[in-house]
């Protein structure tokens, strides 16, 4: 099985990452001098970009139980925050997916800990939010795997409302927080999310355990007009370009971002940042 975590994505030399999805993710890692790439599993292989049959494609509603598998799937009484009438699911605090979390989070607090002479002063961390520090399988069970933004901001806001927050944390993600804290990291946050979901993101964040302070958590403008760091490629900026530019911003304010996590590869690739954290996140793809 992959191990999620990616390590050694230098801010200087920058190295690639290459991505290649299907039911199981499966991870590439390209060095600069190196012939050929390094594998970081065996998992199934991506189907061709135009196949021939049908047998060179996964079966989706395969793909979909195995998912639910994966996550440990478990029905809860809390009914979905958009009309009221679903029952929301969970995954297993037992499951596979939480396993892998562990796992992950052990090798970062490892990381962090290391004693070393230039992590002295304005080190720091950098968090993702959606499946990298709050859990959204329940909106993707609900959707069907299928985004829309206006049901997706209702999960988003729930916090807000009489629901109540329906974005759990990510297993073991906040421990690794409190140990960054610990160790004299400061944090920051970074989504994609737009800054009019500000609120409701500090209200889960919160609700669900973890240390947030505003001025730490960037949101995405999409025109740039809060975020003058991303006048290169405002207002199209892509995910890659929106976080490299805001990771070069806050090491601008002095910090040295020693880890990035991220459940995307567009989370963690573009420099700035010394070492880089994938989270496990089977349910969706972000380029």
């Amino acid at each position: 099985m992959l191990k999620f975590l990616s390590s050694a994505l230098r801010r200087r030399p920058t190295r690639a990452v290459a991505l290649a999805a299907t039911a199981s993710v499966v991870a590439v890692l390209f060095v600069p001098g190196l012939a050929g790439a390094l594998s970081l599993s065996s998992s199934v292989p991506a189907p061709p970009a135009s196949p021939t049959s049908a047998d060179e494609i996964q079966n989706v509603d395969q793909v979909k139980t195995a998912i639910k598998g994966y996550y440990g799937d478990t029905v809860t009484s809390q009914l979905d925050p958009v009309a009221g009438t679903v029952a929301l699911h969970e995954f297993s605090a037992t499951g596979a997916y939480a396993n892998e979390m562990a796992g992950v989070v052990a090798d970062a607090e490892k990381e962090l800990g290391k004693p070393k002479a230039e992590r002295n002063t304005g080190k720091a961390v950098l968090f993702d939010i959606d499946d990298t520090t709050l859990n959204t399988y329940s909106y993707e069970i609900y959707s069907g795997f299928v985004f829309n933004p206006t049901t997706n901001a209702a999960f988003v806001n729930a916090c807000l409302t009489a629901t109540g927050c329906v974005f759990p944390a990510v297993p073991h993600m906040v421990d690794l927080e409190k140990y960054a804290e610990s160790q004299g990291y400061t944090v920051f946050f970074l989504s994609g999310r737009p800054i009019s979901q500000h609120d409701g993101t500090v209200a889960n964040l919160t609700h669900a355990g973890y240390d947030v302070n505003s001025a730490d958590l960037y949101l995405k403008d999409a025109s740039g007009a809060t975020e003058p760091w991303l006048s290169p490629c405002a207002p199209t900026c892509t995910t890659t370009q929106y976080k490299s530019l805001t990771r070069a911003h806050i090491e601008s304010l002095g910090y040295d971002i020693v880890a990035n996590f991220g459940d995307q590869f567009s989370d963690l690739n573009g420099g700035f940042a010394d070492e880089t954290f994938k989270i496990p996140n089977p349910m969706y793809f972000l380029p």
